[in-house]
């Protein structure tokens, strides 16, 4: 099965290129034509970066290297592409951290919910020396090297019944990532959760083969999932970032010049993408409610301590960097 995923995955690929004449190639002398893909809809903050991404590598290398975006799945779900970046029929993904769980365990260091007290307490911690020492660890377990630093929200319930208590989640048909922290967690909540991709769960939430998904609130708005699960629960049970993913070997490949653009204009993106991210919360907030989304509050502790068995099974590794995120928390004194 995962053979023929593989090829599925290189034939979008080639589609792809093909569609768009590209010669790939990292010799200076000639140009450079990277893909990128992503799950998200076209007018989501992913893709807003990834356009942004591309200017500005574009400019910056004065058209030597151009990024072709694909966005809304059109190459694959994220572990399909994530088969392409290895396959080097494609050469970058947007996506999280915890996308890698599949690969190695230590991934599992953002599905651990309700680790930051705040959003200037996992910026404090993704901007620290731990933050990169984590990034170089998974690099080197994975072979994906990931660049930048993108807010990507906190991570909410949105589904096609109200939730208002963890009595309402009991049994909840939830989809969620192929991720085992994230089924763990709400498995312990009392919900059902259902791994998907992304690209199936609207129908599949329009169809009542599940009840709802857990995302974002922006994806909320521009996956248009408020229009068949018009409920929102602020769990805020995780936060986290997206990043810019390469295969490091075809990384490597590249010029030192080309790599430095790459590395310094997902930087760029990465600043652009967290003060934007932070602006829009409310902004899509208010959009959802004007389209008849309705709001509930949690009592996070209560969450919280519902999931306290998560912590007490994790990973040595992952353990030692949730002690260190947690000492970070100036909360704590």
């Amino acid at each position: 099965m995962k053979k023929i995923r593989l090829l599925v995955t290189a034939l979008f690929a080639v589609i792809a290129l093909t569609s768009c004449s590209v010669v790939s190639t990292g010799r200076d002398s000639e140009k450079l034509v990277l893909t990128l893909g992503h799950s998200y809809g076209t007018d989501s903050l992913p893709n807003r970066a990834a356009e942004l991404y591309s200017k500005k590598v574009k400019e910056a290398t004065e058209g030597k290297v151009e990024i072709r975006v694909f966005p809304s799945s059109q190459l694959g779900s994220w572990e399909e592409m994530q088969e392409g970046l290895e396959l080097e029929t494609m050469d970058a993904l947007i996506e999280s951290v915890g996308t890698l769980e599949r690969y190695t365990p230590l991934a599992s260091i953002e599905g651990v919910p309700f680790l930051y007290s705040d959003t200037d307490h996992l910026f404090r911690v993704w901007d620290s020396d731990l933050g990169q020492d984590i990034l170089d660890r998974l690099e080197k377990e994975t072979g994906f090297k990931l660049l930048g630093r993108m807010y990507f929200g906190q991570r909410i319930l949105n589904t096609s019944r109200p939730i208002k208590n963890l009595e309402d989640l009991k049994g909840l048909k939830l989809r969620v990532p192929p991720q085992k922290t994230y089924i763990d967690t709400w498995k312990a909540l009392g919900a059902s959760p259902t791994p998907m991709s992304l690209d199936e769960t609207f129908s599949a939430i329009e169809q009542g083969v599940v009840e709802g998904q857990e995302n974002p609130v922006d994806v909320a708005r521009f996956d248009s999932f408020y229009e068949v699960a018009p409920n929102i629960t602020r769990t805020n049970h995780l936060m986290g970032n997206m990043h810019f993913q390469f295969w490091s070997h075809k990384f490597n490949s590249y010029s030192p010049d080309v790599q430095k653009v790459l590395k310094e204009k997902a930087d760029e993106v990465s600043v652009w993408y967290r003060e934007t991210a932070l602006k829009e919360e409310q902004e899509n907030e208010e959009f959802l409610r004007k389209h008849g989304t309705k709001f509930y509050d949690v009592d996070r502790d209560q969450w919280k301590e519902r999931v306290s068995t998560i912590y007490q099974h994790l990973d040595p590794q992952v353990a030692a960097w949730v002690k260190q995120i947690q000492r970070m928390d100036k909360r704590n004194g």
